[in-house]
């Protein structure tokens, strides 16, 4: 019998999402005050769930109301706020976080405690009468901060908040509640991210009480560590020279194949958590706490490798270029730009979408109108709850994770710069996935040749030009590149471009009078050219360049960075792309003419790459 238990309990550690404490069935509804009523944490939170437990049913609804206080606020008193915006949910769970305002900013006196005491209990005796059984998790206010600006005058406001918590410690004792500490967690991370940048760190939260986006990750990570959430999103370990796999954790890899490249495939069972990693203080936030160890373990480990350079690539797109000695010390997938991350974003922005949805029928056609007997109001939320419901089972389909095919190839030190997401569209070799065009009025020059893996281009005969263009035709995509053009040489790199070359054209006018990275529209009615004026600032003069150009939108809008600084932020006034075009193909140009191409001259492109962005 002992031994039954113990494997049984074995396997529940093995597969963890069997302690998380929420089940199919369970409805949730998040009650409390402005901080719930930003619909941050709580869309973190239904996020996480919709994407490690994609086949979970559960329920979320968002009831906050700023300025609430245990006993209400302007969204009525407590009695109709749980009336009204809980109890007709049926709830199986519901979280509370009131407190922030109850304490009026202002130092802890007993006629303060004595109201956040009362008030709290009176709440849940009334919770419970409503909805029998439910499962109640109150949460300790979020801080109030003073680790990145001093402390409210009297000893400080968060000494306040950290009483109400003590005090929901010993109620749930009584009452059977759990109590998750949204305080305690985001202090600690609060001074280690202002250790670090003091000033990003304020960001974090901005006034001290409504967190941004940085603050309520942190938030809901406490709040699912209470629930008992999962840390391993998936986790392979493969011995490349044994061409094994040696460990495999919520995912099934099939199909591994050795060799110079490495390749297999992966059924994960569930997504990571999409941290938007470009925002500073949500970098500094997830940096200075456990959140990705504890909640968010999406690793990829290959031993056995010989040294050098393999690109990782998922579903033929590169992920990014790493080392055998990184790849032997373990990769952490939820910090780079894999499928499985664009599928959970998607996830995320359609939570968000349908949050929206709820709170407008609530608080734009429910609330306000409910004693004004308008005969189109329950039809109103009606349509509303519908649509609602429409955006939910497209939230849940998109959360169900797809096998992925991976692949390890060889690469070079080169190869390593391009950026991570943006996969390579010439080979370094030879023109492959490329084509000169016939029909360019610049001219049909041959002279597009690779050398030593760049990509050089120059008139022949001499005034004559043209333009190489990809195969492949791109609607919104980010191109990559590396120039370096001879003084004296003019051209351009073409963003959808037809056949002859009529094209959206981000300038490399390197010559006397020209100007680099502006935007021209080659062959195109009514484009007003941009010129960027001090491009020189951002040259390297007998260097290479880098260069990101963006499209993007059905009438363009163009992005481009130089050497990693934004010049261009240009948009059209309407699609002037031939024929109305919403896509076309990337294209590099030799220009005609004698007087704007030095006799010898070339262009050089190298590492061209591409990260094609959601149409």
């Amino acid at each position: 019998m002992m031994r039954l238990v113990l494997i049984s309990l074995l396997a529940l550690a093995a597969f963890g999402q069997s302690a998380f404490q929420l089940k199919s069935g369970d409805r949730v509804v998040f009650y409390g005050d402005s901080i719930t009523d930003q619909r941050l944490y709580t869309v973190f939170t239904e996020t996480f769930v919709r994407t490690r437990f994609p086949g979970l049913d559960v329920k979320f609804t968002h009831s906050g109301w700023g300025g609430d206080r245990v006993t209400g606020g302007g969204g009525g008193t407590v009695d109709e706020r749980l009336k009204r915006d809980v109890a007709p949910y049926k709830p199986t769970v519901v979280t509370i976080m009131l407190g922030m305002n109850d304490g009026r900013y202002r130092p802890l006196d007993a006629y303060i405690q004595d109201w956040y005491k009362t008030g709290y209990t009176g709440m849940i005796a009334q919770l419970k009468a409503l909805v029998p059984g439910v499962k109640i998790t109150a949460i300790r206010p979020s801080p109030y901060d003073e680790v990145t600006r001093a402390p409210m005058a009297g000893g400080g406001y968060n000494p306040v908040l950290i009483k109400f918590g003590d005090f929901l410690q010993e109620l749930a004792a009584k009452e059977g509640m759990q109590v998750a500490d949204l305080n305690a967690p985001v202090v600690k991370m609060l001074e280690k991210a202002n250790a670090t940048n003091a000033e990003m760190a304020q960001r974090i939260i901005p006034d001290r009480v409504h967190p941004g986006a940085s603050g309520h990750l942190i938030m809901a990570g406490a709040l699912l560590k209470n629930w008992g959430a999962p840390a391993v999103v998936s986790v392979v370990e493969i011995d490349a020279a044994g061409a094994r796999v040696t460990k495999q954790e919520n995912t099934a890899v099939s199909g591994l194949k050795g060799g110079a490249a490495v390749s297999w495939s992966q059924d994960d069972k569930a997504l990571p958590m999409p941290i938007d990693f470009g925002d500073g203080p949500t970098a500094l936030a997830v940096k200075s706490s456990d959140f990705q160890e504890t909640l968010n373990r999406e690793t990829l480990k290959v031993t056995g490798l010989k040294p050098g350079y393999y690109a990782l690539r998922i579903d033929g797109l590169q992920v990014k270029v790493f080392t055998a000695e990184e790849l032997a010390a373990g990769l952490d997938l939820t910090a780079l730009p894999t499928p499985m991350l664009e599928q959970a974003r998607k996830v995320q922005q359609l939570t968000t979408k349908r949050t929206a949805i709820h709170n407008s029928r609530w608080r734009m056609v429910q609330v306000p109108l409910e004693n004004d007997q308008m005969q189109a109001t329950s039809a109103a939320m009606q349509a509303m709850d519908a649509l609602d419901a429409e955006v939910e089972a497209k939230e849940v389909a998109a959360a169900r994770p797809v096998p992925h095919r991976y692949e390890l190839l060889p690469a070079t030190a080169d190869d390593a710069r391009v950026p991570a997401g943006f996969t390579p569209i010439f080979n370094g070799k030879d023109l492959t996935g490329w084509h000169i065009s016939q029909t360019n009025h610049h001219g049909t020059t041959p002279d597009w040749k690779v050398e030593n893996g760049v990509l050089t281009g120059t008139q022949n005969p001499p005034g004559k030009g043209g333009i190489l263009l990809t195969n492949k035709k791109y609607r919104n995509v980010e191109v990559y590149a590396e120039v370096m053009p001879d003084w004296g040489c003019d051209g351009g790199l073409f963003l959808r471009s037809s056949e002859k070359g009529e094209a959206y054209q981000v300038l490399l006018d390197f010559r006397e009078g020209g100007t680099l990275f502006g935007v021209y529209g080659e062959r195109l009615k009514d484009v007003v050219t941009w010129q960027v004026q001090d491009w020189r600032k951002h040259w390297k003069e007998n260097q290479w360049n880098t260069v990101r150009a963006r499209i993007e939108g059905d009438i363009p809008r163009i992005t481009v960075w130089v050497n990693g600084t934004q010049l261009t932020n240009w948009s059209d006034t309407s699609n002037h792309a031939a024929d109305g075009a919403l896509d076309g193909m990337i294209a590099v140009q030799v220009h005609g003419g004698n007087k704007i191409w030095k006799e010898g001259g070339k262009h050089r492109f190298r590492n061209i790459a591409v990260r094609e962005l959601p149409n």
